[in-house]
């Protein structure tokens, strides 16, 4: 015969076997249920996960059906700002009013040259070479003012220092005539050359 505690042990190991098994048959079930879930549930295929072609959405698309991206319309697809025509409409609007347009007014503010202003005043009629005085930088005594014929015109390389007063033509400042300025490097000054303006063909048509 048994004794009371051992048929106590021996029924409870046996409640413990029985819950065991009842949770891995629940287990089963729900790893069952869970695959049959996901067999369900449908992937997404794979024209659905391409991109929205950019080029096609423009209609400049070059690949035709044979392009890695959808051709379809997205809805989310914005245009760009055609921005660089509006700036070309508004610089002809502005060139229209003021009469002139973008390439005469940069030729406006070029500055000639000192040797372009010396070769006018030694062969224009209108000029007299002895009317001009030239303001130029000296070495040691700063900005300095001398007449004209006073300077040699040539290129300082090929010039005798001790014969002749020949400077690079980077000093020159100025030119005066009749005491007024009329070219002057630092204001970018020019009444020389400021009737002799030239045109374009878009200007002078107009």
């Amino acid at each position: 015969m048994l004794s009371w505690r051992t048929t106590q042990l021996l029924e409870r190991t046996g409640t413990n076997q029985n819950k065991l098994s009842q949770n891995r048959a629940q287990n089963r079930a729900q790893k069952k249920s869970a695959e049959q879930t996901s067999e369900q549930v449908t992937e997404p295929s794979a024209e659905q996960s391409k991109p929205y072609c950019f080029f096609f959405q423009e209609g400049k698309c070059r690949f035709g059906d044979s392009c890695i991206n959808l051709h379809e319309t997205d809805p989310d697809y914005k245009p760009p700002k055609q921005q660089k025509q509006k700036n070309r409409k508004q610089k002809k609007k502005s060139s229209e009013e003021e009469g002139t347009c973008s390439k005469c007014r940069k030729q406006k503010k070029k500055l000639r040259t000192v040797m372009d202003v010396v070769h006018r005043v030694q062969w224009d009629e209108q000029y007299n070479p002895e009317d001009f005085i030239v303001g130029y930088l000296d070495r040691f005594d700063g900005l300095v003012e001398e007449e004209f014929a006073y300077f040699d015109w040539s290129d300082v390389t090929t010039v005798d220092d001790w014969e002749t007063f020949c400077i690079p033509k980077h000093r020159v400042y100025y030119f005066k005539h009749h005491g007024e300025i009329v070219w002057d490097r630092r204001t970018r000054t020019d009444k020389i050359f400021s009737e002799k303006e030239t045109k374009c063909d878009y200007c002078e048509k107009t």
